[in-house]
């Protein structure tokens, strides 16, 4: 990836709650929208969305533009959604994130695995999906971005094991119908790797 994607996206991410304008959540939600609707009109809008995150800094706004002329918008959007930093990939700890986000964000899972199932032009989706089930957690999103950049299969591999528990009922909770909770309630609550228990003040 290009180091200056890979440390500016990181950047914007990290600043940015997903709220915000300057987010490049906000950037790939119109970019998706455009892509549901098949919308024509407008095609620059996603790209200068991610750019007025980074209005501050020519360098930057370069190498979206660059990066975007040679990749196309899917090429560059998943760039930024694999942009960690100097964050190392670490499965075992991802996998402690995953299984909080089971069992309090399950949609967030089996619809990014619908996504990563209908092939690779919906890895972005795929990708922002699962994200969005850590949106309150910047530390978790960053972890999960170094894992897609290391190894998105083997990433996608952890969350299928999620989702055939959710399909089968393994996991014993009340958001499977679509109510999901205040993520200010749960930000502090991960489930330890050791007894699959919620315990507060976690990672």
């Amino acid at each position: 990836m290009n180091e200056i994607i890979n440390d500016r996206a990181d950047w914007q991410w990290n600043v940015n709650s997903w709220s915000k304008q300057d987010s490049p959540a906000a950037a790939i939600n119109h970019f998706l929208a455009r892509q549901h609707t098949r919308a024509t009109e407008h095609s620059d809008r996603p790209f200068a969305w991610l750019c007025y995150g980074q209005r501050g800094d020519a360098t930057a706004v370069a190498a979206y533009r660059a990066y975007r002329d040679s990749m196309g918008d899917d090429g560059l959007f998943e760039a930024v959604l694999k942009a960690h930093g100097r964050r190392r990939a670490d499965l075992e700890e991802a996998a402690v994130h995953l299984e909080w986000q089971a069992h309090n964000h399950p949609l967030s899972l089996t619809t990014a695995w619908e996504a990563w199932q209908a092939g690779t032009g919906d890895a972005v989706e795929a990708m922002f999906h699962i994200l969005h089930g850590q949106s309150h957690n910047g530390s978790a999103c960053q972890l999960y971005r170094a894992c897609f950049d290391e190894n998105l299969a083997a990433f996608f591999e952890a969350v299928h094991f999620h989702v055939a528990q959710l399909e089968v009922g393994g996991h014993d909770h009340p958001y499977l119908h679509g109510a999901t909770p205040n993520a200010s309630v749960l930000r502090d609550q991960v489930p330890t790797a050791l007894d699959n228990h919620t315990s507060q003040g976690g990672r």
